[in-house]
């Protein structure tokens, strides 16, 4: 039971760490124009 609580806790900190880097991955690209709106859209998930 508890390796599951564990397993749980791991998978959350996964996914909020994986959310901050895509968000900074959209802040460095809107800084340059050459990236059209169209490719950052598609980029997030």
């Amino acid at each position: 039971m508890s390796l599951i609580k564990f397993g749980i806790i791991v998978e959350i900190f996964l996914f909020v760490g994986v959310f901050l880097w895509v968000k900074k991955l959209n802040s460095k690209q809107s800084r340059q124009p050459s990236i059209s709106k169209k490719t950052i859209k598609n980029l997030k998930f």
